[in-house]
């Protein structure tokens, strides 16, 4: 059975302030770029976030658990989510979450008979390649609000909450991220 959790709506609105300015933020402190922690949000609120359609849960950065504002999803959502070229494994867990709408690792897992390696392997690749998103806390693991999730494809998180047309520009990323990263990361995140 699930924890109870608090959300401290102050951290939530700190986190909402961030994202209006900003497209990228980073699960954990890795030296350069703010994380949920160093802009005064904690775990409770980022998944709070991302509960309400949000906050896009990815591993864009590096292969480390990124977060991006709804805005900076549409942006860098046409460089992405090529399918095509994923494995066969990939492609198999992303066709099951795509028809059963969501799904806890563990239950990929064993509709699958899919071993943890291969699991991970197709899950970190189709969150690269914002195929992928957490959609819901599943459990929650310790007193800190850490859990584990559901899983869902990305267009069933655009429908979360409905984004209104935006003009995808390549130079609006290079705003969101300005300062932060330099160009050639920024063109690593568009390749």
């Amino acid at each position: 059975m699930s924890k109870e959790v608090f959300v401290c709506e102050e951290k939530v609105a700190c986190l909402q302030s961030y994202f209006i300015d900003r497209g990228l933020l980073l699960c954990n402190d890795d030296g350069n770029l703010p994380s949920k922690r160093t802009i005064g949000g904690d775990w409770n609120s980022i998944v709070a976030l991302m509960e309400r359609g949000e906050v896009f849960y990815c591993k864009l950065y590096k292969n480390k658990v990124t977060y991006l504002s709804r805005e900076m999803y549409y942006q860098i959502k046409p460089y992405k989510q090529r399918i095509d070229n994923m494995s066969d494994n990939t492609k198999m867990v992303y066709e099951f979450i795509k028809a059963v709408d969501m799904a806890s690792t563990k239950e990929i897992k064993a509709a699958l008979a899919m071993s943890s390696g291969k699991f991970n392997a197709a899950l970190n690749e189709l969150c690269r390649e914002l195929l992928i998103t957490a959609v819901r806390r599943e459990k929650t693991l310790n007193d800190n609000g850490w859990c584990s999730f559901y899983w869902g494809v990305s267009c069933s998180w655009e429908k979360l909450k409905p984004l209104p047309k935006i003009q995808v520009e390549r130079d609006r990323v290079y705003d969101l991220l300005f300062g932060m990263i330099g160009e050639k990361e920024i063109e690593r995140l568009l390749g």
